[in-house]
């Protein structure tokens, strides 16, 4: 089974302490920052699974089956998103956009 929460780790432990992602969050502070920031009506379950350091950007799955990766700074609006249909565009995005803006 392909466990985003363990892929995730797996990369930090590849990139060492510089890479940018983690799943050391508190999952309710995000998930509270997304509803004031977003309309999340359509969605009964939110959940934040990992955290980008570098920026605002932060991995909910919503409704155990949408991912997306939501920029949490925003104006003007709802917060720009990302969104992935499987775990595996996910992870393929997160260690794509680290080797391409920081190594």
């Amino acid at each position: 089974m392909f466990d985003i929460i363990y892929e995730i780790n797996r990369l930090e432990e590849k990139y060492g302490d510089d890479f940018n992602w983690g799943t050391d969050l508190n999952c309710d502070f995000f998930q509270n920052q997304l509803a004031r920031e977003a309309d999340l009506t359509p969605y009964q379950e939110v959940k934040a699974l990992a955290k980008c350091y570098s920026n605002d950007d932060v991995l909910f799955l919503l409704n155990n089956k949408v991912y997306r990766i939501y920029h949490l700074t925003y104006s003007n609006g709802e917060p720009r998103y990302m969104e992935f249909q499987n775990r595996k565009d996910v992870i393929e995005y997160i260690e794509k956009q680290y080797v391409d803006e920081y190594l």
